[in-house]
């Protein structure tokens, strides 16, 4: 809740304290509120003045549709008491009556309050966080699917209908409510897209209570009849590409990943009523950092002579991510005939070798095609690292097999036996230490973040859907295994709303009175 000063109406939406809101350029522009209204306040014992109604449960003459942001400013001679309703919550699914915050608002201030509130009344753990259920750092189900909790009835998809509708049995825990429209199912080995659920359209003709509708054979599988009441799994593949294009939860190529489920071990948020969804801001996404091998070496820099005899081929094998070479990969490259530098120029040994290596990863039939390396001098020693940020990824270098002159012994570059034991892909660590005081902070520069208005930022961008946990990352770490964080079934979680039994969390309505019995106060309330 923010109070500020200034008889002009207070700050705006977005604003920077002057009733204007910052463009892209630096400038300001007027925002324009969705509502604005003023009313005379006077007192009185018994009943107050409703100023604004967001709560379609409660019949007043007026209401309003859920705002991005309120305002009450008290542009009166006199201080005015307000009295802001929220759901109150005896415990993290359990919602009461609605409960009022009272506040004394004096005059030439503006009150702001939050949109996305309750009133916990359990007085025990009323300073407790209502967190929900806590995601810490899981991975994502290795099966690329997670059960719904529901199955096909009967044999009502024993049929190759498309589109087609089907009923929807469910067990204690699940219910037909938690599949929406928009989701990705997978029956079997068919993916199909949820077009309509009655739960969504109770007067549609064509459905009946239990039922959704769903396009077939999507994203690669195939259209074919299932009977005996098959499971429903709400599937994690990257939904960029076909269902089994990849083997694990993870981002392709570009870094891109998407789902109409969160990524996780189970089936997060989904619930057919009550606390529903993700917890606004909760959400961090943590990427896999890739396996690599440095040649033990110290002190290299681009310019370094690399020792190499100028004009002689020399050649290496490299296993990537469990790839071996095949007898036809030869790994061999020529060192220019007058730069012998490890990485000045575009000439260099590095650059030699790097071209190798981006070839096999081009070319059709090589062992390693489409599995990218990267050599390069990190930290004075010379690295060569795995393009793939999975839980696998790996780099094994040995003498060349096919009968090339070794580059291994030569000049500065060490014995294969001297070479440094390669290191394992792993997941970097959730925080830094101080170096003076030892104290931590969080790791920020290796996680995707939300912001609590469903996008994304950080090592990706994107966006989250915080009702079914729907996600669309963009330019993360390319070909990446991740963990996930997030809070989920809580009162603050999923959609802003006022309506719905179990899980009201948002501004209900406002209320004003005045504290003086001789003179009338003013408030003007304003909704974006």
């Amino acid at each position: 809740m923010a109070y500020t000063k200034g008889g002009n109406g207070g700050t705006t939406a977005g604003g920077n304290g002057n009733g204007r809101e910052a463009t892209s350029n630096g400038r300001t522009k007027a925002s324009t509120p969705t509502m604005s209204k003023k009313k005379a306040i006077g007192y009185n014992g018994t009943t107050s003045h409703q100023v604004l109604d967001i709560s379609s449960t409660v019949d007043f003459a007026t209401k309003e549709a859920i705002p991005k942001k309120v305002e009450v400013t008290n542009d009166g001679n006199i201080p005015i008491m307000l009295m802001v309703g929220y759901e109150s919550y005896s415990a993290e699914g359990t919602d009461g009556d609605a409960q009022y915050l009272h506040t004394l608002l004096p005059p030439g201030e503006t009150f702001v309050p939050p949109l996305r509130a309750v009133i916990r009344t359990d007085e025990a753990t009323e300073a407790t966080i209502m967190d929900g259920t806590a995601v810490t750092n899981e991975t994502p189900n290795s099966a690329l699917k997670v059960d719904s909790g529901a199955n096909v009835k009967n044999d009502t998809l024993n049929n190759t209908t498309d589109p087609v509708n089907f009923g929807v049995t469910v067990s204690a825990s699940a219910n037909s409510n938690h599949i929406r429209v928009g989701d990705l199912i997978r029956i079997e080995n068919e993916i199909m897209e949820v077009i309509g659920t009655y739960e969504d359209d109770p007067t549609s003709s064509s459905l009946v209570e239990g039922d959704i509708r769903c396009k077939r054979g999507s994203h690669g599988s195939t259209n074919a009849a299932h009977s005996d009441d098959p499971d429903i799994y709400f599937p994690l593949f990257n939904q960029y590409h076909d269902y089994d294009k990849f083997t694990v939860v993870q981002t392709d190529s570009s870094g891109n990943y998407r789902s109409t489920n969160f990524p996780a071990n189970a089936a997060i948020g989904r619930a057919g009523s009550g606390v529903v969804g993700i917890v606004p801001g909760s959400v961090s996404i943590k990427f896999y950092e890739p396996g690599y091998q440095t040649l033990s070496m110290s002190g290299v820099h681009s310019g370094t002579n690399s020792g190499l005899e100028a004009s002689t081929e020399y050649g290496f094998d490299i296993t990537v991510d469990g790839a071996g070479l095949l007898t036809s990969d030869y790994m061999k490259f020529t060192v220019d005939s007058s730069n012998l530098t490890f990485g000045s120029g575009a000439n260099s040994v590095l650059s030699k070798i790097q071209a190798v290596l981006d070839e096999y990863y081009y070319k059709n039939g090589s062992a390693i095609l489409g599995e990218r390396v990267t050599v390069g001098i990190v930290d004075g020693d010379i690295r060569f690292t795995s393009g793939q940020h999975l839980s696998t990824s790996a780099i094994l270098l040995a003498a060349p097999s096919g009968g090339e002159t070794s580059m291994f012994g030569v000049g500065r570059i060490p014995t294969i036996g001297l070479v440094n034991s390669p290191v394992s892909a792993k997941l970097p660590d959730d925080v830094l230490y101080d170096k003076v005081t030892y104290n931590t902070s969080p790791n920020t520069g290796v996680f995707v973040y939300d912001d609590g208005n469903g996008n994304l930022f950080g090592v990706g961008s994107g966006s989250v859907n915080y009702e079914t946990g729907a996600i669309d990352m963009h330019g993360c770490p390319y070909n990446a295994e991740f963990v996930t964080n997030c809070l989920h079934k809580s009162a603050f979680s999923g959609k802003l709303t006022e309506v719905t039994d179990g899980r009201t969390n948002t501004l209900l309505n406002i209320y004003a009175n005045c504290p003086s019995q001789k003179w009338n106060g003013s408030v003007h309330v304003k909704t974006y």
